[in-house]
């Protein structure tokens, strides 16, 4: 848990929050969290920015998860939603101690992703498969959708494993 009170969107404080965050994710190579993935793909859907202190676990998925998926199917990859903050979550109805709230867990993030090629349920084997290459051995979430389309793969430090 973060060990400062982040405010809800259009609470006071949240402007403020969102120009601090902006600022850093402009600022040097802040931006790029891989050879392949920026940060301003994982803002929230209404342009919120990511926490800052995600920027580590953030560069971690994209290289133990994003890179190595992308480069095997198709070399591309859309990041459907990253992260999410609280108020969003909730009118999206997402999981209530969901891993796209990376507020709540600065150590681990989320990305619900599609690639070019193969399917859900390939692209959730696959990802299943990078886990046993993590540390600690086997951890992280992986969510396969096919009726949607996509896969959730987060880097979270136990392992799960569901279909929606």
């Amino acid at each position: 848990m973060p060990s400062v009170s982040v405010p809800l969107k259009g609470a006071p404080g949240w402007d403020a929050l969102m120009k601090q965050r902006r600022e850093f994710w402009h600022k040097d190579k802040n931006m790029q969290l891989s050879p392949h993935f920026k940060a301003s793909e994982f803002c929230t859907h209404d342009g919120s920015w990511p926490p800052i202190k995600a920027r580590a676990a953030m560069v971690k998925l994209c290289k133990e998860f994003l890179e190595p998926m992308r480069a095997k199917f198709g070399g591309s990859c859309l990041i459907l939603s990253g992260y999410r903050h609280e108020l969003y979550n909730a009118q999206i109805h997402g999981a209530r101690n969901s891993q796209h709230i990376y507020d709540n867990s600065y150590e681990s993030v989320a990305a619900d992703t599609r690639y070019p090629k193969g399917t859900p349920a390939a692209w959730g084997s696959y990802a299943r498969g990078l886990r046993g290459q993590r540390t600690p051995k086997g951890s992280g979430g992986v969510g396969v959708y096919p009726k949607a389309g996509f896969v959730h793969i987060d880097n979270r430090l136990y392992q799960a494993n569901w279909s929606g």
